[in-house]
């Protein structure tokens, strides 16, 4: 929609989850020498997890702020990039639009259709953290660059299959 492309493969890395009172830390600034937009979204099992507040996983979103700007203009007529709120919510609704779908294609790896939460959103970091299954330890992260720098940083961890 932007017109940007990919500049290289995307990097794929296998992380330790930095826990922050029980809640993966979130902090854009790890991924980017720069500002950055940071979205996420929790998944659950079922309704009755997401209403007793048990993860089966967690999806977090990095935008460095420029590639920000651009994406979520190309997606949304009137944006105001000076509008950090505007901003936020936008990374929050292209968060969950990614979310979805990762949601909706991992059935075929036996997952029934998860649940998965309102966006949490933040300029540079997520200060509360976000939730996840605390057993898991480990989080896959995908790096996408363009114009050979990283602009897009996908976070998931999630739980075994049940």
């Amino acid at each position: 929609m932007c017109k940007a492309k990919f500049s290289q493969d995307p990097q794929i890395a296998e992380r330790e989850i930095i826990e922050y009172n029980s809640r993966i830390r979130a902090l854009g600034l790890d991924k980017f020498n720069g500002p950055c937009y940071v979205a996420a979204i929790t998944m659950y099992d079922s309704k009755e997890s997401l209403a007793a507040k048990k993860p089966c996983g967690a999806f977090i979103l990095y935008l460095e702020e420029t590639i920000a700007q651009e994406f979520l203009k190309a997606m949304s007529q009137g944006l105001d990039d000076e509008d950090e709120e505007m901003v936020m919510d936008n990374c929050g609704e292209l968060c969950n639009v990614i979310a979805g779908q990762f949601k909706n294609n991992i059935k075929e790896f036996g997952y029934h259709d998860l649940v998965i939460s309102a966006p949490t959103k933040g300029k540079n970091d997520i200060p509360e953290g976000v939730d996840f299954e605390y057993n898991e330890t480990k989080l896959q992260e995908v790096s996408f660059f363009i114009r050979k720098i990283k602009a897009v940083v996908i976070a998931i961890t999630l739980a075994p299959a049940p």
